[in-house]
């Protein structure tokens, strides 16, 4: 079902209901957060014993408030919730988020199946119950009660964990992974993910999908619109074991569900499942900041021969091809490199490699039509500079950007200590997806493989 979230995620008026003075209680918490944030709206507390919070008048009862209401953000007890929610349609709520957990996932069926039955009479959009509501950090938002602010970026993520969305903000963070919006759905009783992803498929602001599930409440909704995004999706998807399936069944009160059986639905409606959460922001990284793979023939260069061996044989585990060199390339790469040693691929440029062989050669692996993406490694074995490593990368991103020949991807892989740590960041923050291990940075050029090859079928399908 296609849904309008436009007023969900960007509503000309909030109330929190179970808002208070008290700094320990979430209704003060996510009060703070929709105030402190960059974005204009109405703000209505709503407590029945306060008469003003955070020097807004409150309002005793939702039915109270003036004028019409976009969005109610729910933070009382869980046997309270359902007469709120009933002020709710009475008000003609648009959009709600019930924070307040103590439902299904704490073996309380009933209450939530009550839930259900009030929001089936209204057209009420509803995320929840237990949740921690989102942020909107394309628009300044933060309709949450959880502290921390995701850097503005084009990756939106969904997460079936509250606990977990709110590491991966910090994650997002430290990575320098931007974040479009990023929103928990916990118990997802009316608001799916399958609803998100359609929202997100249209958002000018994401450009990479990615979700965290522990179970789908309707399969064929979910993969339908996997298959109708035109931007890649990423999906974790959580007990794959069987102990991991039954620590769902405590966690948000759903079943796993077999785990063969989703992943070959994903595979099959043009989803990259990831393995981990570390997995999804790799490949996040490369996805957004790199062309996708017109096919799986990878160029690697080198100053470490081990280090390319290692490359070599991740890649190849994960699919991808590391093709002999055409006899053009061959003799090209052999005019930058010392005499005592050949070219071959993976390009040994040996350890005392700098900013001139880095960047001819992968400027040589570009124009190759023989190669459909570029990885450049670098190890910190005592005879180069790192900052020259970086600086060749940075100089064939750019010009990756100006040469319509040069629509490959270039991936970034490093063995070091701390003089390498400045120049990651220097990198991250420069958009150049880059990784501390061989098998990260093959999983993430498979990764824009797979989004090439969807967009192929998706191009073919239309003709």
């Amino acid at each position: 079902m296609n849904r309008n979230l436009e007023t969900f995620f960007k509503p000309r008026s909030i109330a929190v209901v179970g808002a208070s003075r008290d700094s320990r209680k979430i209704g003060h918490a996510a009060l703070k957060n929709i105030l402190i944030s960059d974005y204009e709206c109405d703000i209505y507390p709503i407590n029945p014993k306060e008469s003003e919070i955070l020097g807004l008048k409150c309002y005793k009862k939702l039915t109270y408030v003036p004028g019409s209401i976009d969005l109610v953000l729910i933070s009382v007890p869980a046997a309270i919730v359902p007469p709120i929610l009933k002020d709710c349609v009475q008000k003609n709520v648009k959009n709600v988020i019930i924070i307040s957990s103590g439902f299904s996932e704490a073996g309380n069926h009933e209450l939530e199946n009550e839930l259900r039955r009030i929001i089936e009479k209204s057209n009420m959009c509803v995320l929840g119950p237990n949740v921690m509501g989102y942020k909107n950090a394309s628009d300044g938002l933060d309709a949450s009660f959880v502290f921390g602010v995701p850097r503005k970026g084009n990756l939106a993520l969904i997460s079936q964990s509250g606990a977990l969305g709110i590491g991966m903000i910090y994650l997002a963070n430290n990575e320098f992974v931007g974040v479009s919006k990023i929103i928990g759905v916990g118990n997802k009783i009316d608001i799916n993910d399958d609803d998100l992803i359609d929202y997100f498929a249209q958002d000018p602001e994401t450009k990479v999908i990615g979700l965290y599930i522990e179970s789908v409440k309707d399969g064929r909704a979910f993969m339908n619109s996997i298959k109708a995004c035109n931007k890649p999706v990423l999906v974790v998807k959580a007990g794959r074991s069987k102990s991991g399936a039954r620590a769902t069944a405590s966690h948000t009160g759903s079943m796993a569900g077999s785990d063969k059986i989703y992943g070959a639905a994903i595979r099959q409606a043009g989803g990259i499942r990831c393995r981990d959460i570390i997995e999804l922001f790799d490949r996040a990284r490369a996805l957004a900041g790199q062309p996708p793979a017109q096919g799986n023939r990878i160029g690697i260069i080198t100053n470490g021969g081990g280090l390319g061996i290692l490359l070599t044989d991740a890649c190849e585990e994960n699919g991808l091809v590391i093709p002999k060199l055409s006899s053009k390339t061959y003799k090209k790469i052999d005019e930058i490199l010392p005499d005592i040693i050949k070219p071959n691929n993976p390009v040994d440029l040996i350890g005392d490699a700098g900013f001139f062989r880095y960047e001819a050669t992968t400027r040589v692996l570009l124009e190759d039509p023989d190669i459909d993406g570029v990885i450049v490694a670098s190890v910190h074995g005592g005879y180069a500079r790192p900052r020259e490593f970086t600086g060749a990368i940075l100089k064939m991103v750019r010009e990756q950007k100006l040469h319509e020949e040069f629509n490959k991807p270039i991936l970034a892989t490093w063995v070091g200590g701390k003089e390498f740590e400045d120049l990651v960041w220097d990198l991250k923050s420069a958009g150049v997806p880059i990784y501390p291990s061989s098998w990260r940075t093959a999983r993430s050029m498979m990764a824009l493989y797979l989004e090439g090859e969807r967009i192929k079928r998706e191009k073919n399908q239309k003709l």
